[in-house]
């Protein structure tokens, strides 16, 4: 699965079955040129309105057939891309994608915070040196779970080390990433040391990164579409409940007082029951261990 998948899923959230106007991109375009082809009829794709492709938005300038469309690239706060023939074509958008990999990041960001508690789990492994106590950690670690070693001819055993300390803000020239790991108990020199590390969740860079470069569990996979769409819900109401979602117009007496709160409400209700479920299902994975620092 990739970021298309949480993509759709909010977006799914959102329109609450509304049916988007689509269409398909029927040449092959680069990130620079100003007339599009589609695959099917215009009909409302019309001089001011966007149509969105991949995360990109596009300001339609004028109209003349299906076959030569004005386009301006990267509207809207989104950038110009290459895309294919027969991409699918959004008409005005109502939740853009680009918006929607944004606000997808920001709870990834947001689900790692001390508040959430949510983590992932990354590990590293050097060679102990008899003239080091402290080694370079990488910069997003957050907490230090565990630290074993091995000896080079029984990878069977695997004592752990006990006293250890994180130390941030130390000279690059001594710690390349600023963050030390400090081991009070030394392992015998040239032994291989093995530590296991909590980090915060890896941000989407495209909507065809794998799910799985985020470090969160494909268990809790159904979090981050719930709390991108909180947030947009928080300044935009979802489809079902917006008063213009239909044509014609909905009257605002169809939509009752309190609605979209409740919507909110119950949707963050829920992904609150999965993040305490999902912390409970790390907890037992990664149990708290104690008597860990030293000096």
């Amino acid at each position: 699965m990739t970021a298309q998948t949480w993509i759709d899923r909010t977006r799914d959230l959102l329109l609450s079955g509304t049916v988007e106007t689509l269409n398909r991109l029927d040449v092959d375009i680069n990130d620079s040129v100003g007339t599009i082809q589609v695959e099917f009829e215009t009909g409302p794709i019309v001089p001011g309105s966007i149509i969105e492709i991949g995360t990109e938005l596009m300001y339609v300038t004028n109209v003349t057939s299906k076959d030569n469309i004005g386009v301006m690239r990267g509207y809207g706060g989104s950038t110009a891309a290459s895309h294919t023939d027969g991409d699918v074509l959004r008409v005005s958008p109502q939740y853009p994608a680009h918006m929607i990999l944004d606000a997808l990041n920001d709870d990834l960001a947001d689900l790692s915070s001390p508040r959430n508690g949510l983590y992932q789990v990354k590990t590293t492994t050097f060679t102990a040196n008899s003239t080091l106590d402290g080694y370079n950690l990488a910069a997003d670690a957050v907490g230090v779970h565990q630290v074993t070693f091995t000896d080079k001819d029984d990878s069977l055993s695997e004592p752990e080390v006990r006293r250890h300390t994180i130390r941030r803000n130390r000279a690059t020239d001594d710690f390349a990433s600023g963050v030390a790991l400090i081991l009070f108990d030394t392992p015998t020199p040239g032994q291989n040391v093995r530590v296991e590390y909590t980090a915060g969740f890896t941000a989407l860079s495209a909507t065809s990164t794998a799910l799985s470069t985020t470090g969160l569990h494909s268990e809790a996979y159904d979090l981050p579409p719930m709390g991108a769409a909180l947030a947009i819900m928080s300044f935009k109401p979802i489809a079902r409940e917006s008063i213009t979602h239909q044509a014609p117009m909905r009257r605002s007496d169809e939509v009752q007082s309190g609605a979209i709160s409740a919507s909110i409400r119950d949707l963050r209700f829920r992904r609150q029951e999965r993040i305490n479920a999902e912390a409970a299902r790390l907890h037992v994975l990664y149990p708290t261990k104690w008597l860990r620092s030293g000096r």
